[in-house]
């Protein structure tokens, strides 16, 4: 990711894993790479939201050392979703931290194959405006596994102050355009690549 300007040192992770941790993932991920390069004067707080609560000790071990580093149980999920918890659906097959685990069951399906015996578990949810509430966010980086486009299109960015946006575009299909036009319309213009380390994500900037 190309470096960014200074900001509020306000950094926010949706779909935190298991931060570097994640053997399968070669103990590698971009938002967790770009944070822990950062001076230690630089960052104020760090917010990681993860559903997934088999990740949930590796994620503690990989912040440790981050005194101002909070996690968040729960699915951020649109505004229209009003149930304080959802099903979230995972193929045994991608033990042990299931990446690709989403309450769009066609989303695991579609990296798994039809005929995985999926499991679910129930998780609570929380919308991503009310999570931010109050916050001046420098960056926020999403990875929410299905439904990133329709948790973008629903902000209202009246609510929401994010300077940089870097979020996962290769599952965004026939969205894409509506997310890059809603951002745009927003005040947001394109950055290149963002903070994933294999290069899925786009990098939006506020104007």
């Amino acid at each position: 990711m190309q470096n960014i300007e200074g900001g509020s040192g306000i950094f926010i992770q949706v779909g935190a894993g298991a931060g570097d941790l994640d053997v399968r993932a070669n103990c590698r991920d971009g938002f967790t790479e770009f944070i822990k390069n950062l001076p230690r004067d630089r960052i104020q707080k760090i917010i990681l939201v993860e559903p997934n609560p088999f990740n949930i000790p590796l994620l503690r071990e990989c912040w440790k050392d981050y005194a101002n580093a909070i996690i968040y149980e729960c699915g951020i999920v649109p505004k229209s979703i009003a149930n304080e918890y959802i099903e979230m659906y995972y193929c045994p097959d991608d033990a042990p931290h299931f990446q690709v685990a989403s309450i769009v069951k066609e989303h695991v399906q579609k990296h798994y194959g039809n005929d995985c015996k999926l499991e679910k578990i129930v998780i609570p949810t929380q919308n991503l405006e009310t999570l931010c509430k109050g916050e001046e966010i420098e960056l926020l980086a999403l990875d929410i596994e299905g439904i990133d486009a329709d948790v973008i299109l629903d902000l209202d960015f009246d609510n929401i102050r994010v300077k940089y946006l870097s979020f996962e575009h290769i599952h965004l299909e026939d969205k894409k355009t509506d997310v890059i036009h809603h951002l745009e319309s927003n005040h947001f213009e394109y950055r290149g690549v963002g903070v994933d380390h294999n290069g899925f994500d786009y990098l939006f900037c506020k104007k």
